[in-house]
């Protein structure tokens, strides 16, 4: 196939670029500056150029503080050029794989989430997303969400942790807040899986498990090595945010699994494989 992804350097589209390559398909990569996605037409001129197959849109604004404080770029960016991208994938006759999020929904659900849950964000980057997941729907796309993304070629809650642990940091981490930490290797192949499938419809995706911030917090400093006494748990009301952040992000994946017909791995085997990719392991 020819896979044109976008967000191409960031943690998930790096991810993806190489994956989709080493499966054989023929990869074109777009990010900023080429495609900007504050002139959705100019971005979709872009799509309608390249001729791909398969469009993996995983560009966007992915600040969530950052987009409380520029809301119409946010919905601009997240929504709007979005669903042009896959109104001119689907013009072409190519499919449209959207990355979303786990912030469409409010948080309060004691078990997981599953796709077909009702939606509702609390922060404008959640409305962003999930107009996102509206507007590229409209034109037959496939979406995945994802949630608690961590990697290599990016900004990220294992890196920042790691780091303050190796000089020696005492830290303070909420321990009101659940999720699944997901590594963007894993989510990127399952990607390719969903684009290779030529499905549509709404996926989860994140590495099996639960945990809170303060227990991924920990479990970054066992892996290390290092002493987790070090980290103290905390609740979220100590370290204010201009977003508000979901107190349970959990996404159940069934329906992916049962597609790929096997299930993620576990977030602390996903960890594991992250810190000894970055070297945090070494002696």
């Amino acid at each position: 196939m020819r896979v044109l992804i976008t967000g191409a350097r960031g943690m998930l589209g790096s991810r993806l670029t190489e994956v989709a390559a080493a499966r054989g398909h023929r990869v074109v990569a777009y990010n900023q500056p080429e495609m900007q996605l504050e002139e959705p037409e100019g971005a979709a001129a872009l799509v309608r150029a390249a001729h791909p197959d398969v469009l993996v849109h995983a560009a966007g604004m992915t600040d969530v503080d950052g987009c409380e404080t520029d809301a119409e770029r946010a919905l601009l960016v997240n929504g709007t050029a979005s669903g042009a991208l896959a109104e001119a994938a689907a013009d072409l006759g190519a499919r449209c794989l959207y990355v979303s999020t786990d912030y469409v929904f409010a948080g309060r659900k004691e078990e997981p989430y599953v796709e077909d849950d009702p939606t509702e964000p609390r922060t404008v980057y959640g409305r962003s997303k999930l107009l996102g997941e509206e507007e590229t729907r409209r034109h037959g796309a496939a979406v995945v969400r994802l949630s608690w993304s961590f990697g290599p070629d990016g900004k990220n809650f294992v890196a920042t942790i790691a780091g303050k642990l190796r000089a020696g940091e005492q830290l303070s981490v909420v321990d009101d807040q659940r999720g699944a930490p997901t590594y963007t290797r894993d989510s990127a192949e399952a990607i390719v899986d969903l684009a290779e499938a030529e499905t549509d419809g709404v996926y989860h995706c994140c590495n099996a498990g639960a945990t809170t911030w303060f227990g991924f917090a920990r479990a970054i400093a066992e892996a290390m090595g290092l002493p987790a006494d070090r980290i103290a748990p905390c609740a979220s009301d100590q370290f204010p945010r201009p977003a508000q952040r979901p107190k349970s992000s959990l996404l159940g994946g069934a329906r992916l699994a049962a597609l790929r017909g096997r299930e993620m791995p576990p977030w602390e085997d996903a960890l594991r494989r992250y810190l000894e990719e970055e070297g945090w392991l070494s002696p």
